[in-house]
């Protein structure tokens, strides 16, 4: 697997397809794997996946660091993979990323996409990050803390059809697992980030996708995110929580492909 290097971080990444370049950015505590079941679904495009600082196989950071620092990362993987210029899809802390990015390098993005994201933190997300926080401090049983997370990202159709604590238990039994400070770092990048007042300079055609179900960045934040960026279309997922891609993989894969696609 090929790496590459910011800030003295080691950053695994991977490139697949054959296409127009899209680059692919995961939210918190999510590595390449939450992409897995949009692979097939995106064929005609050149994918590029890479783990975040602070997951999967990527290096863990020994200091705090911002949402910026991981778009310089994101910059650092599309520099090594030899693509001077991607669509971006970012979720959720991906999102944030993907902002950070457009913002700094804006000729190195093509479109943009904005999953289940938000541009600052208000009261209500800044207190759930306050309650993930706590959670992750004081929940030491990993199988505990990561099926009370998974009810805050999964909607409730999707809660009503798997068994929680068996489909937690398979993903650490699959290796998916992030250590706690690495984890509460992540979650530090997220509560620090505001680009509200700054994201009016994008000008890359841009969509921002919210859900039905999501009740961790819900809708309404996703709409504001939407109404800062000049002329950025809005679209809704149903049936789906905070992680379409893994809840209704098809349904996002169609509305990111048409919009990647249009004229």
């Amino acid at each position: 697997m090929p790496t590459t290097q910011n800030d003295g971080l080691e950053l695994a990444y991977q490139v697949s397809g054959e296409g127009p370049p899209l680059l692919l950015i995961s939210g918190l505590s999510a590595e390449r794997s939450f992409w897995t079941l949009s692979r097939p679904l995106l064929s005609g495009f050149t994918l590029i996946e890479f783990d975040n600082r602070d997951i999967g196989k990527s290096a863990r950071a020994k200091a705090p660091y911002a949402v910026a620092d991981m778009a310089r990362d994101a910059l650092a993987v599309l520099d090594a993979a030899g693509i001077a210029k991607a669509h971006v899809v970012g979720h959720s802390l991906g999102g944030m990323i993907a902002q950070e990015l457009t913002l700094m390098a804006p000729q190195r993005v093509d479109r943009l996409v904005l999953s289940n994201t938000i541009a600052r933190s208000d009261l209500y997300t800044t207190e759930i990050m306050r309650l993930l926080k706590e959670l992750r401090l004081q929940i030491d049983n990993e199988l505990t803390f990561g099926a009370a997370l998974t009810t805050f990202v999964l909607g409730m159709r999707t809660l009503k059809t798997i068994p929680l604590f068996a489909a937690v238990q398979q993903s650490l039994d699959a290796g998916l697992y992030q250590e706690k400070d690495a984890f509460l770092r992540q979650l530090d990048a997220c509560v620090s980030f505001d680009a509200l007042t700054r994201i009016g300079m994008i000008a890359a055609p841009t969509l921002a996708i919210y859900c039905d179900d999501d009740r961790l960045f819900a809708p309404a934040m996703v709409r504001e995110v939407a109404d800062a960026i000049p002329h950025a279309a809005l679209d809704e997922i149903i049936d789906s929580g905070h992680c379409p891609m893994v809840e209704a993989p098809e349904n996002f894969c169609t509305t990111v492909r048409a919009f990647l696609e249009g004229s």
